[in-house]
């Protein structure tokens, strides 16, 4: 069984500026007008608009299938177009979904319950025949009621008001929720249930923890997600982006000497957000040289280059935080030092390949998701059509051109936050594309051996990690256990949040996007 990981954070969805079209979605096929009645049903309508625009925007348009089912459910017919769906040399990242702004079913966005988390799987005991799912705790919001109930990072939660966690209900069951009591392994790895947790209106910021390493002139950020502002809707409110730029600043002003930039759960977000952290760490930064390029399809680059020429197509570091005018601080930084994981994506990763022209970038962990693409959201002004699309659009380069780290960027050390905070056993196995075995080991919960240490915390695996390689001092690493396991190899099939690992096109581009596209319509 392949089973994919991935990262879940934040728990809001991101929306971002939307591609309407009102054009040709009237209810009648353009192409091939119906005989009887002329019309469409909704099913039949959305599937053509989906397939026109993916014609025309989508990176592979040239691989879409030229005589598609439009009977199908408008979620079945997407993914049956998309090219080589779910395979890394294909499109992983393109989605469909409800347009919840039409009010065709109850919102997905969850309550704010004050905690982020993975579903993983684990083992409760030597004598488990079998791996159980639950919820691992990567980090508390500071404030929260979560906070004050005894909730810390760590923690695996097995159930959810006296409901199990199962592979049918990991990815539904905290949401709309607003009270819970939560039954946890704690930091000891015993079982306990907390006091009933209240959702509140804690501040979810990206900023998690900007902060000087006590004793050194180390300045550390754990930054969650690419995001402009806390309301999704609100497209010109950058108040996440300010945040980030006066935390850099306030470390700046402490005069630190380096710096170890925490991307290990940042699933990516907005490009220019990317730019305005770029910009600030980047060395001898000129607003004439270049961040990222794009990449799109034939005709629709040809048609930008047309209109726009090709410098429409590169990115560039800023002055001033994008959209403000707030200016960006100059580190005068030697090296950087980033701490990833497996569900570092997009985004978080252009970081890292983008800056790598202009520093050295020294990277801690593990290897990243391999996302090297861009996308955006499409949507109709027809109220028939109740969905919306994210197709990948472009493929992004560094400043010379490279890219194709599909297979994710490899860390210049290796290092498993989970391997040194739990005792891991052998669980479960798969098969890869290529039909090989692959051994995962899951964390053991009865020989505890710390779990995940605080973020920001000096002897945390990945920033001690970190401190070791600045200062030239070794740290001491935590024993890795792995013990046989007596688990049977089933394991759900864990797919969590694709949607949140992107790089967002920003609307000003998106605008110009939007005018090439309509010019290869006429």
């Amino acid at each position: 069984m392949k089973v994919k990981f991935i990262f879940l954070l934040p728990i809001f969805m991101l929306t971002l500026a939307a591609c309407n079209d009102s054009s040709n979605d009237d209810g009648k096929d353009p192409e091939n007008p119906p005989t009887g009645t002329g019309e469409l049903t909704d099913t039949e309508l959305t599937n053509k608009w989906a397939y026109r625009k993916m014609q025309s925007l989508y990176l592979w348009n040239t691989k879409v299938p030229a005589s598609p089912d439009y009977t199908k459910d408008p979620e079945t017919f997407f993914y049956s177009i998309l090219y080589r769906y779910g395979n890394v040399n294909g499109d992983r990242f393109s989605w469909i979904e409800e347009d919840t702004s039409k009010k065709t079913k109850a919102l997905l966005a969850e309550a704010n319950l004050g905690f982020e988390y993975l579903p993983r799987s684990y083992a409760p005991d030597d004598n488990a025949k079998s791996s159980s799912l639950g919820l691992f705790v990567l980090y508390v919001y500071p404030g929260s009621d979560a906070e004050a109930k005894g909730l810390k990072r760590g923690q695996v939660i097995y159930q959810v008001n006296k409901t199990d966690i199962t592979s049918s209900n990991y990815e539904t069951i905290l949401q709309g929720v607003t009270s819970l009591d939560l039954s946890v392994y704690n930091n000891q790895g015993k079982q306990v249930t907390l006091k009933t947790i209240q959702a509140n209106e804690t501040k979810k910021s990206p900023v998690f923890i900007s902060k000087v390493i006590p004793g050194t002139k180390i300045g550390y950020l754990a930054y969650t997600g690419f995001e402009r502002g806390p309301d999704e809707n609100d497209l010109d409110n950058y108040e996440y982006d300010i945040e980030l730029i006066e935390s850099i600043s306030a470390l700046n002003s402490q005069g630190i000497t380096d710096f170890v930039l925490d991307l290990r759960y940042n699933p990516g977000g907005y490009l220019t957000s990317a730019m305005d952290l770029a910009s600030a760490l980047v060395p001898n930064r000129k607003t004439s040289n270049i961040f990222a390029k794009e990449e799109y399809n034939t005709s629709f680059q040809d048609s930008i280059i047309s209109k726009y020429g090709k410098d429409a197509l590169n990115e560039y570091f800023l002055d001033k935080v994008y959209g403000t005018n707030l200016s960006i601080p100059k580190l005068s930084l030697s090296k950087l030092y980033v701490l990833t994981s497996n569900y570092t994506a997009s985004a978080s990763e252009l970081i890292i390949h983008g800056l790598k022209p202009y520093m050295t970038v020294y990277q801690i962990g593990e290897t990243t998701v391999g996302k090297d693409k861009a996308s955006m959201t499409v949507k109709s002004d027809n109220e028939r059509i109740k969905w919306q699309l994210q197709p990948i659009i472009s493929r992004l380069t560094d400043a010379n051109g490279e890219g194709n780290y599909i297979n994710g960027l490899v860390p210049d050390s290796e290092v498993s936050e989970w391997a040194e905070g739990y005792t891991m056993q052998s669980g479960w196995y798969y098969y890869d594309d290529d039909g090989n075995k692959v051994d995962i080991v899951v964390p053991l919960l009865s020989a505890w051996i710390g779990g995940l240490t605080e973020l920001g915390d000096p002897s945390e695996p990945l920033l001690a990690e970190a401190i070791a390689q600045i200062t030239g001092t070794p740290r001491a690493k935590k024993t890795k256990s792995v013990k046989s396991s007596r688990a049977a190899t089933q394991v759900p099939n864990i797919k969590y949040k694709e949607h949140l690992q992107r790089i967002i096109i920003d609307q000003d581009k998106f605008s110009k996007l939007r005018k090439s596209e309509e010019s290869n319509n006429e």
